[in-house]
């Protein structure tokens, strides 16, 4: 065992500053992606297992719920399979309203029509 493994995992428990690294790299990332600020569990637990972060489901809950964590995660049920939801990560809604759409359709086609094809 190296002494680093020791040093973070005091009584089996993650290191709170390397998750919330984790949390902050993520939020970050999706705020670039302008995507959904939010992450499946199984997609974190697998991201905190690469990092060397030993977490589990189990323990999911009770970390979100506690400081520096509940600063930033929304709090998660136990025994659900729910998203980990960053605090203020509504969902983005990228859906483009009809009239908008249909404005642009019409926009390019006029723009088409006027171009002379040489035909």
């Amino acid at each position: 065992m190296l002494i680093r493994e020791v040093a973070d995992n005091t009584a089996g428990t993650p290191s709170p500053d390397k998750l919330l690294g984790l949390v902050d790299f993520l939020s970050g990332r999706a705020e670039d992606e302008s995507a959904r600020k939010e992450i499946s569990q199984d997609a974190f637990l697998n991201l905190a297992q690469s990092l060397g972060i030993t977490v589990t489901k189990q323990m999911l809950p009770g970390l979100t719920n506690q400081p520096p964590l509940s600063n930033v995660l929304e709090p998660l049920a136990p025994d659900t399979d729910d998203p980990i939801v960053y605090k203020g990560g509504d969902p983005i809604d990228k859906a483009m309203p009809v009239n908008k759409a249909q404005d642009i359709v019409a926009s390019a086609a006029k723009s088409a029509a006027k171009r002379d094809r040489g035909v």
